[in-house]
């Protein structure tokens, strides 16, 4: 069967979310990844909407306005409900510590691709069913950028009264990255910085980034990492270029964990920053950067 007629077999799995499959989904899951809530963006002429998962440092009666951080997965972490929060440690932004280094709090949001939707279950095939890549070879653009970029409306436009829309902040990794930059040149004027992690298969035009000129942006990798010099390395060129804000870049020779042990990958440079690009003992991952991802965000 060539790759086409493996895509046109591909039959929809995903139906409504049952009360009883959310319970169990978070059964298992640790105290921080409990504290994110569920909900489910709009459909876009009728596409499937994407469902995310949001932590809320409001309370009720709160005037207060939060910043928020958007974390994009990357690819398989979306085939399952709430899995985005299982995959990785993003739900350590959640964690009183990490709370308080963004001032009085912050709304972490992790959209989650819709991969179990006609998802052959061979990781080879998650590049061809519907990860936030599906479509980036086709056109260039993501086939669920729409339904993202609806989701983030939503969100916003439903906790507008507690949101500081000055500080709202976009990160993802592998296929998140490209994700991201494609949300980033969809909504050019949302995100008060950007953090693309060794993004996938993607180098922007000097056209595209233009239009991004003015977002600060750090972008992460491992130097090992395959999409380095075909993906990260040459949008840093363009980047010397193109913009006026700041752009930092942390490219790790070696892609360890917060104990410092070696990660299993190279492509894993996302562990550092769930960390908050610190190790376990206190020191920076990145030397040039010793004050860590969050107070980057947060200091304006």
């Amino acid at each position: 069967m060539d790759m086409q007629a493996l895509i046109d077999s591909m039959k929809p799995v995903k139906d409504t979310i049952t009360q009883e499959e959310t319970a169990l989904a978070i059964a298992g899951e640790t105290p921080l990844q409990k504290k994110f809530d569920n909900r489910v963006g709009p459909s876009v002429n009728g596409s499937p909407a994407i469902d995310y998962h949001v932590y809320s440092p409001a309370q009720p009666g709160d005037t207060t306005r939060y910043p928020v951080l958007i974390w994009l997965h990357g690819m398989g972490q979306g085939r399952r409900f709430r899995e985005p929060l299982r995959g990785t440690q993003v739900a350590n932004f959640a964690s009183a510590e990490y709370q308080a280094k963004f001032g009085k709090g912050a709304y972490i949001v992790v959209p989650r691709a819709n991969e179990d939707l006609g998802m052959v279950d061979t990781i080879r095939y998650w590049l061809y069913s519907n990860s936030w890549l599906r479509g980036q070879e086709e056109n260039g653009v993501s086939n669920q950028l729409p339904e993202l970029v609806a989701a983030v409306q939503q969100f916003l436009s439903e906790e507008s009264k507690n949101i500081d829309t000055s500080r709202v902040y976009l990160a993802g990794f592998s296929a998140g990255g490209y994700m991201t930059w494609q949300t980033l040149f969809a909504m050019p004027n949302t995100f008060a910085k950007a953090m693309p992690i060794c993004q996938a298969r993607f180098v922007p035009s000097h056209a595209q980034l233009k239009t991004v000129a003015h977002v600060p942006l750090w972008l992460v990798c491992g130097k090992e990492d395959e999409f380095y010099k075909a993906d990260v390395a040459p949008t840093l060129e363009k980047l010397q270029t193109t913009h006026t804000a700041e752009v930092r870049a942390t490219i790790f020779d070696t892609v360890y964990g917060p104990d410092k042990a070696e990660a299993k990958s190279h492509h894993a440079s996302w562990i550092p920053v769930t960390y908050d690009m610190f190790y376990d003992d206190g020191t920076p991952c990145d030397p040039k950067y010793p004050q860590g991802f969050i107070s980057w965000l947060a200091n304006k």
